[in-house]
């Protein structure tokens, strides 16, 4: 089963598209099942796309990443 645990550790490279296709099924499937995890995943996707789309902001690979570990810090508060 995954956990909203392996999936917070598994975000960043799910939006980057660099999950094997095993894990990513599992992933998935979780969203399907966890609203708060699925939550977590749109607001981030959607971020993500509005400061990439805008073109104003250049952010290394690793920003998604770090976005996503300091969301879910707050998050756990």
């Amino acid at each position: 089963m995954f956990s909203c645990d392996d999936l917070r550790s598994a975000l960043s490279d799910y939006l980057d598209g660099d999950l094997p296709a095993e894990i990513r099924v599992h992933l998935e499937q979780h969203l399907h099942e966890c609203r708060t995890c699925y939550v977590l995943y749109d607001s981030t996707r959607k971020t993500l796309r509005i400061v990439t789309d805008s073109g104003s902001f250049d952010l290394p690979e690793s920003a998604s990443e770090r976005f996503v570990q300091r969301t879910m810090e707050r998050l756990k508060r």
